[in-house]
């Protein structure tokens, strides 16, 4: 069996993004095939050079795991676009800084991560069974 996992809340200010993950990388221990898509401020999730505090766990590793164990990971092109390289708010301080005024680009993002739309979402919600956090 297929599940989506659908993600649309900001990292590290909370637990959410990381419940998502593990719940993600149970499907696929279980054997089950999983996507993954990151909606909004939840495209950060999948940003290179992450640097959480002591007390969080390490986004960024953990999609590098789900990737290397065979998740499909898209992210939101339109959020992407979107969005500036920093995210702002207190969660900024979980990531190494940019270039001020650079926008986030594919570029920016984990190796194995691709770029998605909401055709794609569709698709898999019409064909999975889903989940959203």
């Amino acid at each position: 069996m297929a599940i989506t996992v659908v993600i649309s809340e900001k990292p590290y200010i909370n637990d959410t993004a990381w419940n998502a993950i593990r719940l993600a990388q149970t499907a696929l221990v279980s054997g089950h095939q999983v996507n993954l898509f990151l909606l909004g401020d939840a495209v950060y999730i999948s940003r290179k050079d992450q640097r959480p505090s002591e007390n969080r766990p390490n986004l960024e590793s953990l999609i590098k795991e789900l990737i290397k164990d065979g998740a499909d990971i898209r992210v939101c092109t339109t959020c992407v676009n979107s969005r500036p390289y920093e995210p702002g708010d207190e969660y900024s301080t979980c990531f190494v800084g940019g270039v001020e005024g650079e926008k986030l680009g594919i570029q920016h993002l984990i190796n194995g991560v691709s770029m998605g739309t909401m055709a794609d979402l569709l698709e898999w919600t019409l064909n999975t069974k889903t989940i959203s956090f």
